[in-house]
């Protein structure tokens, strides 16, 4: 029956005929789509998930498979867990996963890393908004403030914890995060939502979907927000103020039954504190825009689907830092722009084996600017086969490999600014990667998993610029810099446990880091008297990584759904001597647990994190050097109330951070508690 649901809905969608010959035992047990039917947005997640009373995804293999059958060192966070969580951003909803580290430096910069290795940015993790990399490669990291996407249109984020980089590519070395929003070929979702409260806080969103016919579907998503920067004491490089304001366009639709297209175009405008691994803030002030086109056929040789597109990230930031009686001018603007493209073919062999065969094109381009004038620019190109092979060995074991090599050449730059300066060193970076995982199904006896992998993280393209000068800032060119490499293995475990109605999972990993990479701007710079700086960008030293996750929850039958979950991610850094050190700055303990309560038309919902101490950096400008700063253990404590007034109508008032009005996460700003009421109107 299950197997008939899914064909026939598939010929109505996209006859992917050749993807869907499995028998009907794996059929029901796991749902087989091309690598990037799910990120291409083409699967129908809403009936899937109606189908089978849970959520789908395709993030372990690249093929979509139901959540209870996914390893547990993957957990996919719905739509309604993100309402029901009453986040006004994404760093919110994510930090209450466990195995997510989540550092809040202002009202919309944080920065997300995942088991640990949290000290230089959150460098390690690669972002991605349906399936396009929104991760920036020239200063590895991502702005959480500028992603072009509405929170309530959000479909589900899939975290997936450990190396990647043979399904997903290069930077995702320390795990991924996967946003997938809706489909207006699948789900016609439009409202209005708006907000206000703490801070003179205001903000609002407007989501537009209308299915015309199968061969044009559109969706218009606006959202924006404004506010008060938390409490900034006599701080003097924080803005009063912090805004954001963005939109998506997304065209889809069929050509014929057999080939589909889509188009999206998104653009986002930000003003907010930047708070910079040197140990200070600087304000920025992004534009971000992309453009992306997706053509994906199913022919007689399996699923073809080409995918190409362009991000652009402008940005300037201007400060003044007062140090040893002098002024040291900060006016530096940069320009991010990669080009990428992708052609992936996605083959049924039998009924055992599916292989899935890409490759990959990847082109940036970062130019700087000091005071208005032009100090530089440089570019890498990056090319990528992979391939990934599905082979079910019995109905209940399943083993899935996924290779891929990457090749990346840097060119030899000139510094435009420093006549006499030697040019950069070319590089060229030949790197493997790959991820191993067999699965058991033993029935009552719940699931296993074993896993072993090998992910790369490249080197921030701005760490490759031939030696220059920004202003006071020397940059001195490393020839001897390289990739990062971790070597994870991992035992996965789950298990339901009926009398709760809810399940098990649990998740046990170890893993090796070499040449470890931070961000550019984390410690690697001296000052030289009276007024200026030199940096240098490393490696650091092998970093050692153990722990794992443990998550239970459940359900009731009078509507109550909690969960309760620990994480420990023990780090060993042997480098002492280092103030970024990997171990002093990574929370080893984390506990999370919440509720989700529905009575009648009103909602509850309440969760609590506590985490371990830490300990971060902060910058001295009296001596221009780094000190750290012990943060305690702390608790977040976050609630909800919603009204549904009708089937129009949601109101809802939110408390952040309840249990202490000014909250120390960092060693920036301080938390404020704040509490925001919305309004929701779905039409």
């Amino acid at each position: 029956m299950l197997l008939r649901a899914i064909k026939r809905h598939n010929r109505q969608c996209l006859r992917f005929s050749s993807v869907l010959s499995f028998s009907t035992t794996l059929a029901v047990g796991l749902l087989v789509f091309p690598d990037r039917y799910a990120h291409a947005q083409n699967l129908d997640y809403s009936t899937f998930e109606k189908l089978f009373n849970e959520p789908i995804t395709s993030s372990a293999t690249g093929k979509p498979q139901r959540a209870s059958e996914l390893p547990t060192d993957i957990q996919v966070v719905t739509a309604e867990q993100i309402r029901t969580s009453g986040a006004q951003t994404l760093p919110e909803v994510l930090r209450m996963v466990p195995g997510v580290d989540v550092r809040r430096y202002s009202v919309l910069g944080a920065n997300v890393s995942i088991r640990g290795n949290d000290a230089a940015g959150g460098s390690r993790t690669l972002v991605l908004i349906d399936g396009r990399q929104v991760y920036l490669d020239g200063y590895n990291y991502t702005d959480w403030g500028a992603l072009p996407v509405s929170i309530r249109d959000i479909r589900q984020i899939e975290v997936i914890r450990g190396p990647n980089s043979a399904v997903y590519g290069f930077n995702a070395s320390g795990g991924v995060i996967n946003i997938v929003t809706r489909d207006p070929q699948h789900e016609n979702k439009n409202y209005v939502h708006v907000e206000g409260g703490s801070l003179n806080g205001f903000g609002g969103e407007l989501v537009a979907s209308h299915k015309f016919s199968d061969a044009f579907a559109a969706k218009l998503s606006l959202n924006g927000m404004r506010s008060d920067e938390y409490d900034r004491g006599s701080r003097r490089d924080v803005p009063a103020q912090t805004s954001n304001i963005n939109a998506a366009l997304e065209l889809r639709g069929q050509i014929s039954p057999r080939v589909e297209w889509g188009l999206t175009g998104t653009i986002d405008q930000e003003r907010s504190p930047f708070w910079l691994d040197i140990g200070s803030y600087f304000t920025s002030r992004p534009l971000s825009k992309s453009l992306e086109g997706r053509l994906a056929a199913d022919t007689d040789w399996g699923l073809v689907e080409f995918r190409a597109y362009q991000n652009s990230f402008t940005n300037k930031t201007t400060d003044n830092i007062a140090a040893f009686g002098t002024v040291i001018p900060i006016d530096f603007g940069y320009d991010l722009e990669t080009t990428v493209a992708q052609l992936s073919d996605t083959i049924s062999i039998n009924n055992q084996n599916d292989l899935r065969l890409g490759v990959e094109y990847r082109y940036s381009t970062l130019s700087g600017a000091q005071a208005g004038t032009k100090i530089g620019s440089e570019s890498d190109m990056l090319a990528a086969g992979s391939a990934v092979w599905d082979y079910r060995i019995l109905p209940k074991l399943t083993l899935t490999n996924a290779v891929r090599v990457d090749s990346l050449l840097v060119p030899s730059v000139r510094s435009p600014i420093l006549s006499d300066a030697p040019a950069s060193a070319a590089r060229h970076y030949i790197e493997p990667s790959f991820n191993s995982r067999i699965r058991y199904d033993a029935g009552d006896l719940g699931t296993f998993g074993l896993n072993a992998a090998r992910g790369i993280q490249l080197p921030a393209l701005f760490d490759f610029a031939p030696s220059t000068m920004l202003g006071p800032v020397a940059v001195i060119n490393n020839p001897s810099l390289a990739p990062s490499t971790t070597i994870n293995v991992g035992l996965n475990y789950s298990h339901s446990i009926k009398p709760l109605n809810g399940s098990l999972s649990v998740a046990l990993f170890a893993q090796r880091t070499s040449d470890m990479l931070g961000t550019p701007f984390a410690s690697n710079y001296t000052f030289v008297p009276p007024s200026s700086i030199t940096m240098f960008p490393k490696n650091y030293n092998r970093v050692d990584d153990a722990g794992g996750e443990i998550r239970l929850e459940g359900k009731t039958d009078f509507n109550l759904h909690w969960d309760l979950s620990y994480a420990m991610a023990s780090v060993r850094d042997p480098d002492k001597s280092s103030m970024i050190n990997f171990q002093r700055q990574t929370p080893v303990n984390t506990v999370i647990g919440g509720f989700e309560y529905m009575l009648g038309p009103v909602e509850f919902s309440a969760h609590a994190r506590w985490q371990s101490h830490y300990q971060d950096v902060t910058a001295d400008f009296s001596t221009l050097q780094l000190k750290n700063v012990k943060v305690k253990d702390f608790v977040t404590v976050n609630a909800r109330v919603g009204w549904k007034i009708d089937k129009h109508f949601l109101l809802s008032l939110s408390g952040q951070q309840l249990g202490d009005s000014r909250l120390q996460e960092t060693s920036g700003l301080r938390i404020d508690r704040r509490i925001i009421a919305g309004l929701t109107a779905d039409f």
